[in-house]
């Protein structure tokens, strides 16, 4: 187990009864992603608790069990440190917690900062009644994804769901979520990684009745560096 030192009193117990009874947390899921995701608030502390699940096809058959000896918890929590380090616009990690089932086979679970009132990029889409800005909160994307790339990094899945949007001073703060197979020495072009982002637009929107061309326009100026 990983944990801050400044979480180790209330963040550990939480991360151990959790794996021993899931039942026994007191949680709120949390919608999208593969499920397996809850907000937990422990005494003045509140944390989004994520179980590591896979996707595809060998969801039928492993759904959260994963091989090898370096846990992807840990390499993730490793990952958004280095990531905060370097100034990218990602979730505070809390914690990580490993049950090995065997040598070498395990279940995995993190632990990250809650950021209230957060929803992610395709909830905000789709709500009609939002007052902020679209072409202003689209260049903001494209800015936090540059902030990624200028660190020397990449997204292993980008799409619309691994984009939080909260409130802040001014336009809407940006956060980047769900870095389960970190990739920080880039290996990639940075333009994949927002063609991936086009991608999960499509998939979700294939009438394009909630991210538009000019959406997508904006994400790309954004990108750049181009003024408001």
């Amino acid at each position: 187990m990983l944990v801050r030192s400044a979480a180790r009193d209330w963040l550990v117990p939480l991360l151990l009864a959790g794996v021993r009874d899931p039942g026994a947390v007191a949680a709120r899921p949390l919608a999208g992603g593969r499920g397996g995701t809850v907000h937990v608030r422990v005494n003045a502390h509140e944390v989004v608790v994520r179980s590591y699940r896979r996707g595809g096809l060998p969801a039928w058959v492993l759904r959260d069990t994963y091989f090898g000896c370096r846990p992807r918890p840990f390499r993730e929590i490793g990952a958004l440190d280095t990531l905060r380090r370097r100034g990218v616009p990602v979730v505070e990690p809390m914690g990580a917690c490993v049950h090995w089932l065997l040598p070498g086979c395990y279940k995995g679970w993190i632990a990250t900062r809650y950021v209230p009132g957060a929803r992610s990029l395709w909830d905000w889409a789709t709500d009609t009644a939002s007052s902020w800005d679209r072409r202003s909160v689209w260049r903001a994307v494209g800015r936090a994804i540059r902030q990624l790339h200028d660190a020397g990094a990449r997204h292993p899945d980008l799409n619309l769901r691994n984009v939080l949007l909260a409130s802040g001073t001014g336009a809407p703060m940006v956060w980047l979520v769900d870095f389960d197979r970190p990739c920080l020495s880039g290996g990639r072009p940075p333009e994949a990684d927002l063609l991936r982002l086009e991608r999960s637009a499509r998939k979700l929107d294939p009438r394009g009745q909630w991210v538009t061309a000019a959406h997508l326009t904006d994400l790309h100026a954004g990108y750049a560096g181009a003024a408001p």
